[in-house]
């Protein structure tokens, strides 16, 4: 889904959403979504008609495996470089350390799989010269280690699991969600003050305006 000039959403990840930005010389991606071995990121990249290796980072806004279930497939696809807070990179760079219970189910399963190495350990207040810009924002009230992205570029907030958008506005996650509930709603306060024009969330649609988008990647790159 073309989102706005500069950003794709992807369709076809499961678990959180991936997003795609477009940067003057280089792309970057913001989350994967949940483990497909990197498909459903690939086929995004792809239908916005970019080439892998044009990919030059993968911003990952938790260590969650919905956001960074394919952050080392990706990595093997394009190259690029993984950036995440340092909470999230220990996450990751211990293999089976955390016990998730997931589905209808709740069978217990232990992530990561594998040892997943973070190339760039992020810094609240950090400004990234990729893609047009990317801001780091602490959302460490949401979960240990949790980023949300401002960008530039589109004018957008990236924003994981900080916020929902409800009706075209953000909303705080539910207080048994949060690491810090009122600190949870004090980041979403502030979020709302930013000016942006896109609130993308890791799950769900994006808006854009407050509306949700309704052209498709079919309509290729945001470019020219």
């Amino acid at each position: 889904m073309l989102v706005i000039h500069g950003l794709f959403a992807s369709e076809v990840t499961q678990g959180g959403r991936a997003y795609l930005l477009e940067g003057p010389a280089e792309c970057a991606l913001v989350d994967t979504g949940a483990p497909d071995g990197g498909l459903g990121a690939g086929h995004m990249i792809e239908m916005a008609r970019h080439g892998l290796s044009e990919v030059r980072a993968l911003l990952l806004t938790s260590g969650d495996p919905e956001h960074a279930g394919n952050a080392a497939a990706v990595r093997a696809l394009t190259g690029a470089r993984i950036a995440a807070s340092a909470e999230t990179a220990a996450t990751l760079r211990e293999a089976r350390a955390r016990v998730l219970r997931r589905g209808v189910l709740r069978r217990a399963w232990r992530w990561p799989p594998e040892p997943v190495r973070v190339d760039d350990v992020l810094e609240p207040g950090q400004v990234l010269d990729v893609a047009g810009g990317v801001e780091v924002i602490d959302a460490s009230a949401v979960a240990p280690g949790a980023l949300v992205f401002h960008c530039y570029g589109p004018g957008a907030l990236m924003l994981g699991d900080a916020a929902r958008v409800v009706r075209g506005r953000l909303v705080p996650p539910p207080d048994r969600s949060c690491a810090d509930p009122a600190g949870a709603r004090r980041l979403v306060e502030r979020l709302a003050a930013i000016p942006v024009r896109v609130l993308a969330p890791g799950h769900g649609l994006p808006t854009v305006d407050g509306r949700r988008p309704s052209r498709m990647l079919g309509a290729g790159s945001s470019r020219g």
